[in-house]
């Protein structure tokens, strides 16, 4: 009697067994089948020029090389009907190959051209080496909010990369909505990316790109930083270096929205790659940098946050 009782409760158990693995096949299963998946959002197609500035003397050549970026911000082959030009046939003459050849003392520019795709550099001419050949900035940071303030630093060289000192340098903004500067003090104006040039005896810098940005720290199952910025006249989503959440929900995504506990009329942006480190997602053109509060990390699937960033009002 006693051994048939042992076998009725192992029947059962094994009865409560397959119950139990089909439930946490049926788990398995749905937990890692996604819902369907946003389209990612497509950027201008832009050009990039190789060195961004370079001198030489009369006489001597430069070559520039151009790098081509698709509608996902990803490098491809480079066309091969690429146009270069100098903008001062006088200073310089350029080939279709994109050497550049001195011929008077100034500064001209370089430019790349595909289609209506264009890109830009810098080649100054010099007749000798007590001229001005290059002027480079260096920013404090080039990453600021609308309460902070960026420092540039100067310095000019002759055409032997020997160091000129005592110049003094005139300051230019790109655009002065968003970034003004006065002796070299960028203050944030609006959001947005302006370039900042300095000018010393006609020579000019190649520009130092300043971004005005939100940004915030994850909270609730996720921590490290986040940034909204605008680069290449788009807006983009950059979870940082430091970004972590939890790596056990499936179909977890990235929104934009204006409350920290739910998804309700928040947009979604992309699936999230990866629990942890560093991540760039496009945002669409109609989105404008100050339209939304938080980012979220939400589970689709299931629901639940995994990761809040206040941007700040």
């Amino acid at each position: 009697m006693q051994l048939l009782h042992f076998f009725k409760i192992l029947f059962k158990n094994k009865l409560h067994f397959i119950a139990f693995l089909g439930i946490f096949l049926l788990l398995f299963v749905s937990c890692n089948k996604k819902t369907e998946e946003v389209s990612p959002i497509q950027i201008p197609e832009r050009l990039e020029i190789s060195p961004p500035s370079q001198s030489i003397a009369i006489g001597e050549t430069a070559n520039f090389t151009a790098t081509f970026f698709d509608n996902m911000g990803n490098t491809v082959s480079t066309p091969s009907d690429i146009v270069w030009t100098s903008s001062d046939l006088s200073i310089a003459s350029m080939t279709s190959q994109g050497t550049a050849t001195g011929l008077s003392a100034g500064q001209t520019t370089i430019k790349a051209t595909y289609q209506t795709i264009e890109a830009t550099a810098l080649l100054t001419v010099v007749t000798d080496n007590n001229q001005v050949a290059t002027v480079t900035i260096t920013p404090s940071n080039t990453e600021i909010t609308l309460t902070e303030m960026a420092s540039l630093d100067f310095s000019v060289k002759n055409n032997l990369g020997q160091e000129i000192t005592g110049k003094t340098a005139t300051w230019t903004s790109s655009n002065i909505e968003l970034v003004t500067v006065e002796n070299g003090q960028v203050t944030a104006e609006n959001y947005g990316t302006a370039n900042i040039t300095a000018t010393v005896d006609g020579i000019q810098s190649s520009p130092a790109t300043i971004q005005v940005i939100r940004k915030g720290t994850f909270t609730n199952r996720g921590s490290g930083s986040v940034k909204l910025r605008i680069e290449n006249e788009v807006l983009q989503v950059v979870l940082g270096d430091d970004f972590s959440t939890s790596s056990s929900p499936p179909d977890l995504r990235v929104y934009l929205g204006d409350t920290n506990n739910s998804v309700n009329g928040a947009v979604e942006l992309a699936s999230l790659r990866s629990s942890s480190g560093s991540q760039t997602i496009n945002v669409s053109s109609e989105i404008s940098i100050t339209q939304y509060r938080y980012v979220i990390i939400w589970c689709k699937q299931f629901g639940g946050v995994y990761g809040v960033a206040d941007l700040g009002e």
